[in-house]
């Protein structure tokens, strides 16, 4: 979802909060899955993709830190 466009700007705040704290949540569980995926293992940069993976995962761990949390409505 564009919250950019007619239906994103339709939205309430708490609404585009929930919306982008999920995104996050999905994010960091993606990254984590990336991060312990066997076949990432063999390859030769793994520490440097692994660095990346871990350095996704702070980066949205904070953004979803950052969004205040609207409970569930």
């Amino acid at each position: 979802m564009n919250l950019k466009d007619e239906k994103g700007k339709a939205l309430s705040k708490a609404e585009a909060f929930k919306i982008i704290r999920t995104y996050c949540q999905e994010q960091i569980s993606l990254s984590q899955r990336k991060a312990i995926d066997e076949s990432t293992f063999d390859k030769p940069s793994w520490s440097e993709y692994h660095a990346y993976q871990l350095g996704l995962q702070k980066a949205f761990s904070k953004l979803y830190n950052l969004i205040p949390d609207q409970g569930e409505k």
